[in-house]
């Protein structure tokens, strides 16, 4: 049994404002997302992966794009892409927390 907490993962410090720490089995990943340099004007550029993409949002609000489609999303709202399409995120609130997870893992994360 794989009794790793997410917080023993290795935090990776993408930016000044963005850190993501991941924890994994051989099929499955998770990610937790931490930002804190909302609200933002535009949302990052769209990318796509092969893995199919549910998103949790723990803290706080952000609009999800995928391919032509946007939502809101809050705390405790979820969505899930499917592999293959395009999609993004604009946060709304100044501190925004989302976990990820995919299937199968992303090889370029670990």
């Amino acid at each position: 049994m794989n009794t790793n907490k997410i917080t023993d993962g290795k935090l990776t410090q993408l930016s000044p404002a963005k850190t993501r720490r991941i924890i994994h089995t051989d099929n499955l990943m998770m990610a937790v997302w931490d930002f804190t340099d909302g609200p933002w004007n535009n949302p990052e550029p769209p990318h796509s992966h092969p893995q199919d993409q549910i998103v949790y949002v723990a803290e706080g609000e952000v609009i999800f794009f995928i391919g032509e489609k946007s939502c809101h999303l809050s705390t405790g709202d979820t969505v899930a892409v499917p592999g293959g399409l395009p999609h993004s995120v604009q946060l709304l609130t100044s501190k925004v927390r989302l976990v990820d997870t995919w299937t199968p893992i992303r090889p370029e994360f670990t």
